[in-house]
């Protein structure tokens, strides 16, 4: 075991992290149905004052504005569905989603204080937890029934299993210069995420890890060629990923929605047909209220930056871009197109209230600082 390793096993020693590890390992596994709150999620309620204990009450100021900039868009947020609400007088549900906004940005700044507190410490245990729940997950694939074809493992359904995912590659991609990470271990946990991707046979998950390893060959070539050898064995090899090759090349090609474009498919006419809304937004409750204007009928809008447009308007929108580029000022070119994988997801998927992403944007904005 090398020095580095037994350092980060050392950093259990603090309880927070025992809860922080605890909550990130408990991340892929869904119990109750999906929409709601799983049971891993109350390690929050222990997580928040426990990180706090400790901290001297600084923030770098890069990261002190994206933390403001994020607390004003949540506020945004919970504002408009608590309005909404009130004049459709339609409780439950529609108090639900802003909760989910408070829950992240909570979980965001609890993130960037353990950072302040441990240091590269806290990195490289966040990176070691995600090699450990990504590898159970690939071990899992093979002895779990129905993990053939579509599978979503322990989530609830086969896009939540590849954007995580995606989600756990871009956090191995950022990582591996700042914490010299060996070049193999990188590529193998990356070929691991592109695994999984792969069982989701979700299209922009797979198209998304397929990207990282370009950006990641940017800074290291050789990446492309261990990463290219693991996938050739990977396709010599039968896995449960083998059927699922077929069914993406299936999804692939095929046209299932031939009388709808792209936009109409993804709910995005939804907005320019009830452009009222994007001046203030129309809160992510009761979406069936929509359901004449759009193709998707009562569901809500399969898109990150949709949802951002009509549930929160040009207000939320602002006040979002905002946060969005305090978190890339200062960063390379380099680094800051590591987001671009799940930027292009986001535009198919409403991927906002999945914490995994706020724990990749934690660590990015940890790995804009100097070294602690």
């Amino acid at each position: 075991m090398s020095t580095e390793t037994r350092s980060t096993l050392r950093l259990l020693r603090q309880p927070v992290l025992v809860v922080w590890s605890l909550y990130v390992i408990f991340i892929p596994f869904y119990v109750v149905r999906g929409g709601l709150p799983q049971p891993g999620d109350a390690l929050i309620l222990p997580l928040i004052p426990m990180a706090f204990v400790g901290w001297n009450g600084r923030l770098p100021r890069d990261t002190l504005r994206a933390v403001r900039w994020l607390g004003w868009f949540t506020l945004w947020v919970v504002l408009v569905n608590l309005a909404w609400a009130l004049i459709l007088w339609a409780w439950g549900v529609s108090l639900l989603f802003p909760l989910y906004y408070v829950y992240n940005g909570m979980f965001f700044l609890a993130a960037v204080v353990l950072y302040q507190r441990f240091g590269e410490g806290f990195l490289r245990l966040t990176l070691y937890l995600v090699y450990a729940t990504v590898g159970f997950q690939v071990a899992a694939s093979f002895v779990m029934i129905g993990s053939h074809g579509r599978s979503r493992l322990f989530f609830h359904n086969p896009n939540q299993l590849g954007y995580y995912a995606l989600l756990a590659g871009c956090i191995i991609a950022l990582t591996h210069a700042r914490l010299k990470v060996p070049l193999i271990r990188s590529s193998i946990a990356l070929a691991a995420c592109g695994y999984l991707a792969l069982l989701s046979t979700s299209r922009s998950s797979v198209a998304g890890i397929v990207l990282l390893v370009m950006l990641l060959t940017l800074s290291n070539p050789r990446v492309i060629i261990v990463t290219a050898l693991l996938a050739a064995g990977l396709a010599i090899v039968e896995t449960p990923a083998t059927s699922s090759i077929d069914t993406l090349q299936t999804r692939v090609t095929e046209d299932r929605y031939a009388d709808r474009t792209f936009f109409e498919e993804r709910g995005y006419d939804r907005i320019y047909n009830n452009p009222i809304h994007t001046v203030l937004g129309a809160g992510e409750g009761n979406p069936g209220r929509f359901a004449e204007t759009t193709m998707l009928g009562a569901a809500e809008i399969h898109s990150s930056i949709g949802t951002l447009i009509f549930s929160y308007g040009i207000v939320g929108c602002l006040l979002f871009a905002a946060f969005v580029r305090r978190m890339l000022k200062g960063v390379s070119i380099r680094t800051g197109l590591m987001l671009l994988p799940p930027a292009l997801y986001s535009m198919a998927h409403q991927g906002l209230r999945f914490t995994m992403l706020w724990v990749m944007l934690a660590l990015f904005a940890a790995l804009k600082e100097p070294k602690r």
